[in-house]
């Protein structure tokens, strides 16, 4: 009873700090912005459902050794792309107020120089490393449904971006990728 009541609590912070976000997005007219806290508010909810009532027994995991091996293993290049993605946009994006995503400088140097969108492809694998990792299917339903959401905000934020940073954000696309980090960089 107590893991019910701690999940319901959780989630529903979490949903309020991402529903501020989202109404915020609709109003402001950010799409990217509202895919991106859908996802958010999904992938983190995933995570108090199945440490909370999941590990409870709610549902039937699949529980096989090897797929939560390669789902840890796939945490690392997530928290990379995620942590270095927020680093970057905190010291090279010049940000206007405590908003690190409101960069006012277009950064194509680092991690951006190889991938266009690397902390919504970095919750995207995170997603697909907790579908493997918890094995349910309430993790798996809800994980397909927050990757959609992160590549969703990849793309419209390719279009914000356009719109913010001009010609030199146009010819960026043209050069670097916005998932694919096996593919060369244009130069």
């Amino acid at each position: 009873m107590l893991n019910l009541c701690l999940c319901i609590g959780l989630c529903a912070i979490i949903w309020i700090f991402n529903g501020y976000s989202i109404i915020h997005a609709i109003r402001e007219k950010v799409i990217a912005e509202l895919y991106m806290h859908a996802g958010l508010g999904i992938f983190f909810s995933v995570t108090v459902l199945e440490l909370t009532i999941g590990n409870d027994g709610a549902w039937k995991r699949l529980d096989s050794l090897w797929l939560q091996i390669f789902g840890f293993i796939l945490y690392l290049p997530s928290a990379y792309l995620v942590i270095s993605s927020v680093i970057a946009l905190k010291h090279r994006g010049k940000s206007k107020g405590s908003d690190f995503t409101q960069t006012t400088t277009f950064i194509n140097k680092g991690l951006y120089g190889h991938i266009r969108q690397p902390m919504t492809l970095g919750l995207a694998l995170w997603s697909i490393a907790f579908i493997l990792v918890f094995q349910s299917v309430p993790a798996t339903i809800l994980c397909i449904i927050s990757f959609f959401c992160f590549w969703q905000a990849a793309r419209k934020e390719s279009k914000y971006n356009i719109r913010k940073f001009g010609d030199a954000y146009n010819a960026y696309i043209g050069k670097v990728p916005m998932w694919n980090f096996l593919k060369k960089s244009k130069s």
